[in-house]
Formats: C-alpha cells, sequence, structure tokens
C-alpha cells in the first residue's frame, strides 16, 4: 500500500450548494471525496449528458475498489465571499428537464474564495490497474496538475507527497482528517460530523475501537492513521424506498 497526502489551493471561485438558506445558497468547506474523484478523472460519468439528475455512483465509484481510494479534502484555511446571482430561463432548453439541484434563478451564492486550501489522503494498493487519467498519472510521477471542481467548474491546483514510511497495524486508532461514512465498515466509537454532506456524511476526529489500519509518516515528521478496509460505498447507498443499492 502506498500513501499519498494531498494538496489542494483554489484558483478560482468554487461554488456548491451544500446548504440551501432561504435564497442564499451557502458552500461547505470541504471537498468530498466523490466529486474529487470525478475531477481526477478516477472516475466518470457515462454518458456526459444527463436530463435526469440520476447519480450513479456505486456503478462508477465501486470499481476502483482494491486499487485506489481517496479521503475528503479537508480545510487547512478558507474564507468565503457572498455574491449575487441572478439568472433566467432560457427559452432552448429541453422540455420537461426537472430544475437543477442546487442550481437557483436567482439569489445569493457565498463561495469558496482562490488561495483557499485543502488536505486529502491518497490510498494506492495496485498501480498496475489505475484508470488512464493523466492528471492523477501527472500526480503520482510527481508533477502538479490542474482540474475543475462545482458547478462553475473553477481550477484547483493539486500535487501529491509521498509517504516516508506507511506500516500496517492493528488496534484501536485515531483519524485525525475527514473521513467518508459510507466508506467505512465499521462505526467509530468516537467522530464529529459535519452536517449538510450530500451525497454521503463526513466524518472527523474519529476514534475506532478495533480494526485494521494504515499510519503514514510524512516528510514533516506528521503521522496520519487512516482505516485499512475504507473502500467506495463500503456501505451501500440506500434508494428512495428504503433499499440499500447494491
Amino acid at each position: 500500500m502506498q500513501i499519498y497526502r494531498g494538496r489542494l489551493k483554489l484558483l478560482d471561485y468554487l461554488f456548491y450548494a451544500t446548504v440551501e438558506r432561504g435564497k442564499i445558497y451557502e458552500t461547505g468547506a470541504f471537498i468530498h471525496n466523490y466529486a474529487l474523484s470525478y475531477a481526477l478523472g478516477l472516475a466518470t460519468a457515462v454518458p456526459y449528458t444527463h436530463l435526469k439528475q440520476i447519480p450513479h455512483y456505486a456503478e462508477e465509484l465501486s470499481p476502483l475498489n482494491g486499487t485506489v481510494c481517496l479521503t475528503p479534502a479537508a480545510p487547512l484555511r478558507f474564507s468565503h465571499r457572498l455574491v449575487q446571482w441572478n439568472t433566467i430561463r432560457e427559452g432552448y432548453a429541453y422540455p420537461g428537464k426537472e430544475t437543477s439541484i442546487g442550481y437557483p434563478d436567482w439569489g445569493f451564492a457565498r463561495v469558496l474564495r482562490p488561495d483557499s486550501e485543502f488536505m486529502f489522503y491518497v490510498l494506492v494498493a495496485n498501480d498496475k490497474n489505475l484508470p488512464q487519467s493523466p492528471a492523477f498519472q501527472d500526480l503520482l510521477a510527481g508533477r502538479t496538475t490542474r482540474i475543475r471542481l462545482g458547478k462553475f467548474s473553477g481550477k484547483a491546483h493539486v500535487e501529491l507527497e509521498t509517504a516516508v514510511k506507511t506500516q500496517k497495524k492493528e488496534g484501536s486508532f485515531t483519524s485525525d482528517t475527514l473521513l467518508n461514512w459510507r466508506d467505512c465498515p465499521t462505526d467509530p466509537i468516537v467522530c464529529d460530523v459535519l452536517p449538510a454532506t450530500l451525497p454521503t456524511r463526513l466524518i472527523n476526529h474519529t476514534r475506532f475501537p478495533d480494526g485494521v489500519y494504515y499510519q503514514a509518516n510524512f516528510g514533516d515528521k506528521s503521522t496520519i492513521c487512516l482505516p485499512a478496509d475504507m473502500a467506495y460505498l463500503a456501505r451501500p447507498l440506500p434508494t428512495k424506498k428504503g433499499r440499500r443499492k447494491k
């Protein structure tokens, strides 16, 4: 297992509707690992055009299991700006197409400013079967890359740092970074829960009572512990009828 620490810096304003308060649409101070996986080219939404907003996370992300897994990106430093949103409906829009979720006709958007920085981790178990993503391959080769995120496809700068030492251990451990609750097969006994982190709940400062984990050490003498069995949608998403997707 090879573990990397990623650093993401916004070059543009970043907007996605985490919370909607009347006519104010707020962007959360995090980058969901599913969004990050798509942005890096590890997963692709096929077909490109969707007339209905029906996600296919299980079909598009689960094939990565056993090869690579990303954690959500936690903020290192960030700031917001409130901007007014004023648009009108286009007459050439597809008839009967549902209104885009989080894409208002008018209101105020609380967006993340450029120069906001985030940190995430990458676990690569098998570099032979990685998707053919030029952006991700550049990162593994030690080069920086740029990706696009959010409703406005804002640009971001990304770089990776390789852990100098990785150990596989067993026992109780604490992970001091953002994790995706759906990607952890077992429940922590203590954690902080971030509200409104669709499509899945994100957790932080998690303490697990027992289990297998990786301890990664980096050049600045910092250490991170990550669940060894972490995988995309280790807990399937519930359907609208309460059944779980397999």
